[in-house]
């Protein structure tokens, strides 16, 4: 029986590697319509007003929704050097602040930028990735991709959060994202106008328009350019205080890392902080309601990560919580429920179900469910 189940176990985990494999091969690099093109200065340098996961429009995500008319390297320069460069040549006696940009982590995302609408351009990764705020927190993050013909940079500009529970950056909002990058701009000596374009395609977060930021002429800078009511004992107050401690633990985990050591890449705090996560929680459930009444034990766990996941997302400012994201946090306060109910009734069965309905909530965004 133990190796029908072994075998059972290793033909389920096969396929889902089979199915995952599958589901992230790249489709074949293939220009967009033509008539999806924008040119964002108006001479004949095109961008594709979106960004994907692959070489290709099948991938498509999060809509640019911020341009910078302005030479490339200037515009990358006001971002990453802007107190380093001297501007002393705009405005007399105009100051320029210090910018709060720092460079990023982030997934790849794609862009499609070309010298004409007949097929000339390509497929590029962002030039560079900006942020302000912690990887493990709160942030706005934007992705640049410059022209290579013209005199514009095209960002998506978005506010996100890194979510332990899914395991990676989930965007709360485009629309945030292009009023950051327009709020630190707008006021700058060396930018000489903020509107709003209209250029026709919706989707992807866009109303079809984008923030257009236009930089004074090159002649004007100069040099610048560079649960209850009943009293509740300590033991059973022990459970939510537990999760609590763990969920925000881990967050704050994050947070100290990134900042004791921002240079090293997120990933290996990662490999750090979700395994107690995902151990931690379930583990701590059982123990502290082994001998409790296991409806009470049950109802407290819930109350306990479900008020957890809510301070969590407090703590880096995250509002409003998507619904979906709500969702996944209920589902999962529902399996510690479950593993706290298994834990007072000294069942293992009741348990275990627990802790797999535990596991297949975590693994639920990795397969993009969430």
């Amino acid at each position: 029986m133990r190796s029908r189940r072994a075998l059972l176990a290793a033909l389920f985990v096969a396929g889902a590697l089979v199915a995952t494999a599958a589901a992230g091969a790249p489709a074949a690099e293939q220009p967009p319509p033509s008539e999806q093109l924008v040119s964002p200065d108006g001479t004949e340098s095109y961008v594709w007003p979106y960004t994907s996961r692959s070489r290709s429009t099948e991938g498509r995500t999060l809509a640019l929704n911020v341009v910078v008319l302005g030479e490339p390297d200037r515009v990358r320069r006001a971002f990453v050097g802007r107190s380093d460069t001297d501007w002393g040549a705009v405005g007399g006696n105009a100051s320029v602040g210090v910018s709060p940009w720092r460079p990023a982590h982030g997934s790849v995302r794609y862009s499609y930028v070309g010298s004409d609408r007949e097929g000339s351009g390509e497929w590029v990764a962002p030039a560079y990735q900006l942020a302000v705020g912690e990887y493990f927190g709160e942030r706005t993050h934007i992705r640049a991709y410059p022209s290579a013909s013209g005199d514009w940079t095209a960002l998506q500009a978005h506010t996100e959060y890194w979510d332990w529970f899914r395991l990676r950056h989930t965007v709360t909002g485009v629309g945030p994202g292009a009023e950051f990058v327009e709020r630190d701009l707008a006021d700058e000596p060396f930018v000489e106008e903020v509107s709003r374009q209209r250029h026709g395609h919706a989707g992807g977060g866009s109303d079809g328009s984008w923030l257009a930021v236009e930089f004074a002429a090159a002649t004007l800078l100069g040099a610048a350019v560079p649960l209850t009511t009943r009293r509740l004992s300590r033991r059973e107050l022990a459970t939510p205080v537990a999760l609590l401690g763990i969920v925000l633990g881990v967050r704050a985990w994050g947070l100290a890392a990134e900042a004791v050591a921002p240079g090293v890449n997120p990933k290996l705090s990662v490999a750090v902080g979700y395994p107690v996560l995902v151990v931690g929680v379930p583990a701590a459930t059982v123990a502290l309601s082994r001998g409790r009444p296991a409806l009470r034990a049950a109802l407290l766990a819930f109350a306990g990560l479900a008020l957890a996941t809510l301070f969590d997302l407090a703590l880096v400012g995250v509002e409003p919580v998507p619904p979906r994201i709500v969702r996944h946090r209920l589902a999962l306060s529902a399996a510690i429920a479950v593993v706290a109910f298994g834990g007072g009734r000294a069942d293992r069965r009741i348990v275990a179900v627990g802790v797999g309905a535990w596991l297949v909530g975590l693994a639920a965004p990795l397969f993009g469910v969430v």
